[in-house]
Order: C-alpha cells, then structure tokens, then sequence
C-alpha cells in the first residue's frame, strides 16, 4: 500500500480544482461575452433603452434577493419589492433622483415591515431592497451626464468586469491563502492583487481607447485615472465580497441558476451595485466628472 505525502495531497487537490475551475470557464466566458456584448449596447444607444435595461435588471436582482433572503418566500412579498423598484425607477424618470429615492427608502421600509410580519429580518431585507434601487439610479444617473456619461460608464463596466475576470484567473491558476475563508474560502489573496492589477490597466486603456475613439478630449491625467481604478478595483471585490457574505448568512450558493456559468443577474452584478453608488456620489460631490476624472467629452 502507497501513502501519498501531505504535499502530494496539497499539488493533487490544487490540480484538481485548476481543472474545474476552467473546466467552467467555457459557459462562463459565453455567458459574459452576451452579456457584455448586451451593455454594450445599451450603453451606446443610451436614453430611454438604456433605462429600461437598467430598470428592468434593478427588478431582477431584488426578486432574487426576496427569494434568497425571505424565509416565508411569500410571492406577495416579492412582488411587493419588485413593484418599489418599478415605481422608484418611474419616479425617477417623471421627477428626478430626490424624490426616487425618498419613495425608494419608502417603498423599501413597506418591504421590510411585509418580510417581518413573515418571520424574516426587517433590516437586512431593506437595506437590500434600498440599495438595489439607489444603484439603479446612480448607474442612469452616470450615463445621463452631459457629454461625458458614455465614456464614465464604460470606464465603470470595463474596471469592474476587468478585475472580476483577473480575479478570477489570478485566483484559479495561483491559488495560495484565502482572502477571506468564513466568507467566501475559494477566494484568494492571489486573485485579488490580479483583480486589482487588471482592474487598474483596463481603466487606463479603456480611456486611451475612449480618446482615439473621439468619444473623449485630449486632456486626461492618466496616474489620477490609475489611482481612480485602482479604488473602482477595491470597491468592486468589495461588492464580491458583500454577496458571497449574504449568500452564506442565508444559506444559499446562487442568487439564481438562469446564467450558466454566473448563477443569478445578482452573482454577476454584485460589484456594480456597490461600485455606481460609490462612484455616482463622488462625482456629484466633485461637480461633475470633467473635475473629478479630468476628462472632457467631444
């Protein structure tokens, strides 16, 4: 009889988690490309179709959130929350962000108070809710600005999506500590100093791209848009990291199993959630993206 050594062990189990790891990687990368090929245009086309994009996917992540964090599982419940976010985006689009929000906080507490009544957490569930609806208006907030909207929230999808691939890739091919086990063991250390190197360079080349592509001026001062990448990289794992605690608090692996490769629209929209909200109120405190990012539009 053959007893294999405790290194042995360690190199068989790594090979055989590189394996499935990339052995998920097809779907996964189809998966992403439709997607991604979907925001795309709908970034470009902007107005009403990128609204309704946005609207509709803000009223699908809260359904699974209703469905991942409510213990009654009431359709009522769900409906109700889905009908918040559909007033609030409405709201929004006839009276603008202020009053979104406040029926947005309002809509939510009703959420809350109706998830309570079925034995399920108040605060948790609204804050959820809540947080869902002020990411839908941040992110059509972002593309509304004036001239240079587009080349912020391709910037904003181009980091997010570049460091959640690199974590990904880094994590998978490298291994090594866990960044955070009670959370979220298959996440790494390795993945998330590669998600926030290919986070960082996709933000710099995606402006330098936005210029040659006369979507943006000349005038662009690319360490601050390094050091701005870098803190969008944060954010986002982040945002990872947010879902992958909320995921293990209720028990549940997915928020759905409706995109091969990816879970739920949650699973693959979590960083965004945090990172437009973050990103929409500092560029609202600095007055615009033109001071905070140093970039005009053509």
């Amino acid at each position: 009889m053959q007893f294999k050594s405790s290194r042995t062990e360690n190199a068989d189990t790594a090979a055989v988690a590189i394996r499935f790891s990339f052995s998920s990687l097809g779907p996964r990368l189809l998966t992403a490309t439709i997607l991604a090929a979907g925001a795309i245009a709908a970034v470009q086309i902007g107005g009403t179709v990128f609204f309704v994009v946005v609207s509709t996917l803000s009223a699908i992540i809260t359904f699974e959130w209703m469905k991942m964090s409510c213990r009654g599982r009431s359709p009522w419940v769900s409906l109700l929350s889905v009908l918040v976010v559909v007033v609030s985006c409405a709201i929004f689009g006839l009276w603008g962000a202020e009053l979104a929000l406040m029926a947005g906080a309002l809509g939510s507490v009703l959420v809350g108070i109706s998830a309570k009544a079925e034995r399920s957490g108040f605060f948790i569930i609204s804050a959820g809710v809540f947080i869902f609806i002020l990411s839908m208006i941040a992110t059509i907030w972002l593309r509304a600005e004036e001239s240079t909207g587009i080349a912020t929230i391709y910037w904003l999808f181009a980091v997010v999506w570049a460091t959640d691939i690199g974590a990904y890739l880094f994590g998978s091919l490298i291994g090594g500590a866990a960044l955070a086990p009670r959370i979220s063991p298959a996440k790494t250390w390795s993945g998330a100093l590669g998600g926030l190197l290919t986070g960082t360079l996709s933000g710099i080349v995606i402006i330098l791209i936005l210029q040659s592509a006369d979507v943006l001026g000349s005038i662009v001062n690319l360490p601050i848009i390094a050091a701005a990448s870098s803190v969008l990289a944060l954010f986002s794992q982040a945002g990872d990291l947010a879902e992958s605690a909320a995921k293990r608090y209720f028990g549940v692996k997915d928020s759905g199993a409706w995109l091969p490769g990816h879970g739920g629209a949650l699973d693959r929209l979590d960083s965004l959630v945090l990172v437009a909200p973050f990103l929409a109120l500092a560029i609202l405190l600095a007055g615009g993206s033109a001071q905070l990012l140093t970039w005009v539009g053509n």
